[in-house]
């Protein structure tokens, strides 16, 4: 639905525009070429959330290849003849952008973080289900974490974003950038062999953990995609101190006795990971009310 929707809304932000820098062209180009509805495509086609810093930035280029050329033909009357209409189609470019922007940052940020917010989720499934059910992980699942993390919204840092919205937006990035880390942190210490007793007895646990967690990624989506969630996200604070509370009573008191043991050290180790992914979920939850 937001694809065809940002498909109709690009072709006719581009119509608007064409129709505008033909008619401008007809009536007021010196040159009468194409050069006007050229300029204020050209000057559309700029990073999501800075038109007017990335507009200017072309328009600056474009005068510095005029007066280059003009220098070559020592000619600089062309120069002169010709700005008129660069001008005149550069302002309509960066107008247009202004009114109705090819791309709406609010909402492309929105689009693509929710297919990587699910896939965090189902890469956290699949690294609980290997430490409680010793199932190994799928190359092809890691690979396409990690082609997820490629289609992240890089743009919020291009220089000329938004300032509004740029704070906001850069915090968000970073808190799934870490939890990025702690996910690639948590399936390298899942790769470990655990005594099966051991799982047993916090599985009830681990599986009443999980399943907030599910519900945390769903409540993010869910506001994201700007729906009215309908019950509160569940208490992962809570959720994790009583899997600490539940892991400490089982394991031994002797620190010597726990060093003795790998898979100890190990699994205290996956739930201090589990502490940073609730900080990271929590902080991103707050940011979005």
């Amino acid at each position: 639905m937001h694809l065809q929707y940002n498909k109709i809304r690009y072709l006719l932000s581009l119509s608007i525009t064409l129709f505008i820098a033909a008619v401008i062209t007809y009536f007021g180009s010196i040159t009468h070429s194409l050069l006007i509805p050229f300029l204020a495509i050209y000057m559309m086609q700029t990073s999501i959330g800075n038109p007017i810093f990335q507009s200017m930035q072309k328009l600056i280029l474009v005068f510095f290849i005029l007066i280059l050329f003009a220098l070559l033909i020592h000619s600089m009357s062309y120069f002169y003849l010709i700005a008129h209409d660069v001008l005149i189609g550069a302002l309509i470019g960066i107008i247009a952008n202004v009114i109705f922007p090819l791309k709406q940052p609010d909402i492309e940020f929105c689009n693509q973080i929710i297919p990587v917010l699910r896939q965090f989720n189902l890469y956290f499934n699949k690294i609980m289900d290997q430490v409680l059910q010793q199932k190994a992980i799928d190359a092809s699942d890691n690979i396409t974490f990690e082609k997820t993390l490629l289609r992240l919204p890089d743009w919020v840092y291009e220089r000329g974003f938004s300032q509004t919205l740029q704070t906001g937006y850069q915090f968000f990035l970073m808190k799934i950038e870490h939890t990025s880390d702690n996910l690639f942190a948590m399936h390298h210490l899942a790769r470990f062999p655990y005594e099966k007793e051991f799982i047993a007895k916090l599985r009830p646990t681990f599986l009443q953990y999980i399943d907030n967690v599910n519900q945390f990624f769903n409540s993010l989506a869910t506001v994201l995609n700007l729906k009215t969630l309908q019950q509160a996200p569940p208490d992962l604070e809570m959720d994790l101190l009583n899997l600490e509370n539940h892991f400490f009573s089982i394991v031994p008191n002797s620190l010597e006795l726990i060093d003795m043991r790998e898979d100890y050290i190990n699994l205290a180790a996956l739930v201090y990971n589990l502490k940073d992914l609730n900080k990271n979920l929590i902080m991103m939850g707050e940011a979005l009310r």
